[in-house]
């Protein structure tokens, strides 16, 4: 059997074809489609791509903010045995001119709040034979196209090569590229990682190792779905295990969606949340500014209650040793009076945050750690699709990267690519089936990342090299080693 994102979504619709797949608030409140549902739209999508002509290994630009038709598209696209390039909605029209230039795209898909972005550009774009607007507007240009226009005519296609269809998802290979994703461009000329089938079909399993997730679990969708923690954490791991997933309602700006946040969290009651230290930050910023509004005495009580469950929760894998036990009875009394009422404002039903994207300050995580709401902090890199280690509820160390997902090889060396002994600071390379097919059209770089990945990264539990800002979350580029 090949391992691809289609073979994937095809298991979990066989288990779980009246599960909740897609949660959306479109009105005044979240509304969901099964598991069974939203693969009758991935078909007909994807059957309605084939109908404009999209051939084996075409690109397609995907630029919107987070939705169900989002995530539709992209199976979509794969079934169609097309490439998703996922673009960021923060890009600037010449950020996007570059990506969709250098990835050669033949179709945009986009939603209408990024639309002026690439009317703004068309006349300089090369190849691009249609726009497909997630949103319905008045009229039509030539080459533009209705999402639900799509489906119409995938419905048709499907009605009379159904056949062609099915061997065309089917003939799809474990190392056919899936996405093309862009690094951000900081440090040098962005460069197009390409993630197969296979990359993200061994992450999934992978991540899948170190926690569980119940089928009756959800996740709200915070971060962008172009972000490859999102993309494999959020979308693909929920999906395999057969659990929901809910993007956040979008405003008529970005400000607007991002107040939509507290209220939709409050609404998913999600079991999971992965997040980033610059919205944590934020997160912790609410929840202090609103005890310090219950006056000076309830504020004086948090403070209290803080500092008995940080010394008796301590780094974790430490909680309740030795004299700290005596502490248990008053932090379990302070947490049923105080701290389970903040978690009420997460839902009431969240068990943890998983942090990545950059260093996640160790006061932070005891912070959530003490209020019943842990955030494990993780480790990855898109290249390899993108999770390497995480913390977990069933171990963990607050301060640390976590343990290594399974079915992955990991070496710390030198500079020069030599293997050092246990507790010697140096770099980690990793290898396995999630790290990336190569560069997009970029030889020289693929060449020199060929079989080992070396990452720039601190992992105290191993004593590493300290080389990722823990502020910005701008993650220094992955430089690449031979084989030693």
């Amino acid at each position: 059997m090949q391992r691809t994102i289609p073979r994937l979504f095809e298991d979990s619709v066989a288990r779980f074809s009246g599960n909740p797949f897609l949660f959306e608030k479109l009105t005044d409140k979240y509304e969901s489609v099964t598991y069974g549902q939203v693969h009758g739209r991935v078909y007909q999508f994807a059957a309605g791509l084939l109908s404009l002509g999209v051939a084996k290994a075409d690109r397609i630009a995907l630029i919107s903010e987070g939705r169900s038709e989002w995530i539709i598209a992209e199976l979509g696209i794969l079934y169609a045995e097309a490439v998703n390039v996922p673009l960021s909605v923060k890009l600037e029209p010449r950020e996007l001119k570059f990506r969709l230039s250098h990835a050669e795209v033949k179709i945009i898909i986009i939603s209408l709040n990024q639309a002026a972005k690439i009317q703004e550009i068309t006349g300089e774009l090369r190849g691009i034979e249609y726009i497909i607007y997630l949103d319905q507007k008045e009229t039509y240009a030539g080459n533009e196209l209705y999402f639900e226009d799509i489906i119409l005519k995938g419905n048709s296609f499907l009605g009379t090569k159904r056949n062609l269809f099915e061997s065309t998802w089917q003939s799809l290979n474990e190392n056919d590229p899936a996405n093309i994703c862009y690094t951000s461009g900081t440090s040098s000329e962005p460069k197009g990682i390409i993630l197969s089938h296979l990359n993200y079909y061994a992450n999934v399993e992978q991540a899948v190792t170190l926690m569980n997730i119940p089928e009756t679990y959800r996740t709200l969708l915070i971060l962008p779905l172009d972000h490859a923690f999102a993309h494999t954490a959020g979308i693909y791991c929920f999906m395999k295990m057969g659990a929901g997933v809910a993007t956040v309602k979008q405003g008529r700006s970005a400000a607007e969606s991002i107040r939509n946040i507290p209220v939709n969290i409050r609404e998913v009651k999600p079991a999971i949340l992965m997040s980033v230290p610059a919205l944590a930050r934020n997160f912790r910023i609410n929840i202090e500014k609103g005890i310090a509004e219950k006056g000076v005495l309830t504020e004086k009580l948090f403070r209290h209650t803080l500092n008995i469950a940080y010394s008796y929760y301590g780094n974790g894998w430490n909680k309740g040793k030795g004299m700290q036990i005596l502490k248990k009875p008053l932090v379990w009394f302070y947490d049923k009076l105080l701290f389970s009422k903040i978690r009420k404002a997460f839902g009431g039903e969240l068990r943890f945050f998983i942090g990545g994207g950059a260093l996640l300050d160790i006061e932070l995580q005891r912070f959530f750690y003490a209020i019943g709401i842990p955030m494990f902090q993780g480790y990855g890199l898109t290249e390899a699709a993108p999770v390497i280690s995480s913390n977990a509820p069933q171990k963990h160390k607050l301060g640390s990267s976590g343990f290594l997902v399974k079915n992955l090889e990991l070496k710390i060396c030198d500079d020069k690519g030599k293997a050092l002994a246990a507790g010697e600071k140096g770099e980690i390379l990793v290898k396995g089936e999630n790290v990336m097919s190569g560069y997009w059209k970029n030889e020289s770089a693929t060449k020199e990342a060929a079989i080992w990945m070396l990452t720039d990264f601190y992992m105290c539990w191993a004593g590493l090299k300290a080389c990722l800002s823990g502020m910005t979350g701008k993650n220094t580029v992955p430089r690449a080693l031979k084989k030693p």
